[in-house]
């Protein structure tokens, strides 16, 4: 014990929280939620990738929740890769609501730095946002077994792009068309097409742009 001349225990710095959902309500919840929790914070909600990375760039965060399904063509896996790029000190925690294999394996293959189950109780929310805060990597108990089973050949990102793939991937980057592809391969344009259809399904994309995408979250093009 100090005596009476001794400093006041200082109060840690409160996590600064993000909470990225497109449901009202959930944000609304959250943000009372941790009103309550001692050294917990939250400075900002938005609805979907592109609010996020506006608000995001006049607020510091430390930790952004994260729900995997956005709307606008952004998912939370996308919307990581872009947070991190733009914001390295940001931790990420994505939420998913389902046990999906192909959802949570695309989750945990992002830069995210945890993925829990919106099921998850609060007490073990509150520990992962603090863990994830303190810089270590959380993966729900829910999910390792997700994880860890053997991957469903359909699903996206099951199977690796070939290496004709890879270099179809490459040049889509570069803004190259079909025609200007198939000329640089040697290739057919119908062959072309084909690996284009084959990489959309492997990537889980739903076109050209989002393959691209993909590719670079993925860091198979650089």
């Amino acid at each position: 014990m100090g005596g009476p001349g001794a400093a006041p225990a200082q109060r840690l710095a409160s996590v600064r929280l993000a909470i990225v959902d497109d449901h009202p309500v959930v944000c609304e919840a959250f943000s009372n939620l941790f009103e309550l929790v001692d050294g917990l914070e939250v400075v900002l909600t938005a609805p979907d990738a592109a609010e996020a990375l506006r608000r995001l760039a006049t607020v510091p965060v430390d930790v952004a929740i994260v729900d995997f399904n956005l709307p606008g063509g952004v998912n939370g896996g996308q919307l990581t890769a872009r947070i991190k790029a733009r914001h390295p000190a940001t931790r990420v925690l994505i939420f998913t609501a389902s046990l999906d294999q192909a959802q949570v394996r695309q989750a945990a293959g992002s830069d995210a730095d945890g993925i829990l189950l919106k099921s998850t109780p609060i007490d073990t929310l509150i520990s992962a946002i603090r863990e994830v805060a303190a810089g270590r990597r959380v993966v729900g108990r829910d999910l390792r077994g997700v994880l860890t089973a053997v991957p469903d050949p359909g699903a996206p990102g099951a199977q690796p792009l070939s290496e004709r793939e890879m270099e179809v991937l490459t040049l889509l980057a570069q803004g190259k068309t079909n025609k200007d592809a198939a000329r640089q391969l040697f290739i057919s344009q119908a062959t072309v097409k084909s690996h284009v259809e084959n990489i959309l399904r492997k990537l889980g994309a739903p076109d050209r742009a989002g393959a691209v995408a993909e590719g670079f979250r993925r860091k198979l093009i650089a």
